[in-house]
């Protein structure tokens, strides 16, 4: 294995192998000329406004040779807005440049993996926002989800995208395959239909802790490993350990982990009288080896994208009490047979649980435990690689077709009352025969996004899109498109329109050509 840096790389390779680099922008020799002054012997200089916004930064080699210019105000000096990267060799000629960081990211790519087959894995939002077009016909495209895909976690699965994954997840088909934690989520992306049938559930794994079902402790010990911040929600466990105080006395609970929600805990915990029992230890180092010295934990977060500590808890034997949040918990946990889960937000179903659990015979306990142990083996390294395996195993390196000439005209648009009825054209196909059809919709404020499936009849795009799909969207603008799904290929085209083909009778939204041609929406009203 070797691990990679594009820095590392780019400082480190001669000439010659940075001139593997293939530029996507026109050569400006003049580039050099716009070189920032070397101030110092640090490895950048740049430049920025009276704001401190980023307008120019220059790098450099260890040896002090210039590398790269990246200038973020090419439209107009002194303001942000247009982009120019311009690689070096030492003798400050320019050997490529981009005129954005996403294809500057690609030609490292290229330069990396070459022609050999290849499989990349994209394990954060902000990559995914930066590899979703990396298409090449030796390179099987995959991308990790590892959070929820909703900005409102408890909201309509139809809702606004979270801010970091917007781009990714709507071009979800752009990627070989897509992996989600756990089936749940898989199944809410799915009722989005925000793919077809890319995605595939392959779960956190987790380490093997080694728990001792008959190993003596404390009954009423609980212990909870969270950040301090209102979306683990531990004032919540804090007022179930109150509750349960009442009927055990001897209950305790030990938090670690650090966040700015501790000063209102600390005050929470003074209020409810209970400082005897709930002790706030701040960040530790190996914190979850209190799973085996407990004997319950707790988990009180407003969503997850799975809730490893759960696994933790449970490999190590002590007994997970959770709320059934998304997603993790319920996917996990068999209620009563290795934890326990409760309704989110319902802090006296936790506290039940809590006495429910101390008030169980040891027998009953022990046998909790073992339970517990034997489905976090399901997470431990070997089965969750074996799935990856599997998951890898679907695909092929079948080429990808790209269609350079595609084009959608509108021929018919309505708006009723109840759905936008829309007839387009599709040209420029080629041999392509798309196996799924959809028409998209992206508003231009804010992170909504959907699409609905369509039928294609060899030449004519039909669809149905209910105006509750896109009631969610605020007052402003949106735009439609064609997509086009065939084997690893995805194609999306804005759609052509004249006013001429479009009929609007809804008060909720309007339908119109842009002053560019294009079809595009408009909400009137909130919904």
């Amino acid at each position: 294995m070797h691990v990679r840096n594009i820095w590392k790389d780019l400082t480190s390779w001669s000439d010659r192998k940075l001139r593997r680099m293939v530029g996507t922008s026109e050569l400006d020799q003049d580039a050099v000329n716009d070189v920032l002054i070397r101030t110092a012997t640090d490895w950048n200089e740049s430049r920025k406004d009276s704001d401190e916004t980023l307008l120019q930064v220059d790098r450099y080699h260890d040896g002090g040779a210039l590398l790269l210019s990246d200038r973020l105000d090419m439209k107009e000096r002194g303001q942000r807005g247009g982009r120019r990267i311009s690689l070096f060799d030492r003798k400050r000629n320019v050997i490529a440049q981009w005129s954005s960081a996403r294809a500057f990211y690609h030609a490292w790519l290229d330069a990396t993996i070459g022609d050999e087959p290849s499989y990349l894995i994209s394990d954060s939002s902000f990559t995914g926002g930066l590899v979703f077009d990396y298409r090449r016909d030796n390179v099987i495209l995959c991308q990790v989800v590892h959070n929820h895909f909703l900005s409102d976690p408890n909201g309509s699965n139809l809702g606004e995208l979270t801010d970091g994954k917007i781009r990714y997840v709507s071009h979800i088909d752009s990627f070989d395959v897509v992996t989600t934690l756990t089936d749940q989520q898989r199944r809410d992306m799915d009722e989005a239909e925000l793919s077809s049938d890319r995605l595939r559930t392959v779960s956190n794994l987790t380490e093997n802790l080694n728990g001792d079902p008959i190993a003596p402790r404390v009954r009423d010990q609980g212990v909870m490993i969270a950040r301090l911040v209102s979306q683990k929600r531990v004032e919540d466990a804090v007022r179930a350990i109150g509750k349960a105080i009442a009927h055990a006395p001897s209950i305790t609970l030990d938090v670690y982990g650090d966040g700015d929600d501790q000063p209102d805990l600390t005050d929470l915990i003074d209020q409810l009288s209970v400082a005897d029992a709930i002790r706030l230890h701040g960040h530790m180092p190996g914190a979850k080896k209190n799973f085996h010295l407990s004997s319950f934990s707790l988990l009180t977060s407003r969503y997850e994208g799975q809730g490893l500590v759960v696994l933790e808890s449970m490999s190590a034997g002590c007994i997970p009490i959770s709320y059934a949040v998304n997603y993790g918990p319920a996917d996990i946990i068999d209620d009563g047979v290795n934890g326990f889960v409760v309704p989110a937000g319902d802090v006296d179903a936790l506290a039940d649980a809590i006495l429910r659990f101390l008030a169980m015979p040891e027998d009953k306990v022990q046998e909790m435990r073992r339970a517990a142990i034997a489905r976090a083996a399901d997470y431990f390294e070997a089965p969750i690689v074996r799935r990856w395996g599997e998951v890898f195993a679907e695909l092929s390196f079948e080429p990808i077709v790209r269609l350079d000439h595609l084009r959608a005209v509108l021929n018919e648009a309505t708006a009723d009352g109840q759905n936008v009825h829309v007839v387009i054209d599709v040209e420029g196909l080629e041999e392509c025969d798309p196996e799924d059809v959809y028409i998209s919709w992206k508003s231009r404020t804010g992170n909504f996004y959907g699409r609905v499936a369509a039928d294609y009849d060899g030449k004519d795009v039909r669809a149905a899109i209910p105006i509750r799909r896109l009631s969610a969207i605020p007052v402003g603008y949106f735009d439609f498109s064609v997509d086009l799904v065939a084997g690893r290929n995805f194609n999306r085209a804005r759609i052509a329109s004249k006013n001429s083909n479009i009929s609007n009778f809804s008060d909720v939204l309007k339908l119109y050509t842009t002053k560019h041609g294009n079809f595009s929406g408009q909400i009137l009203q909130p919904q």
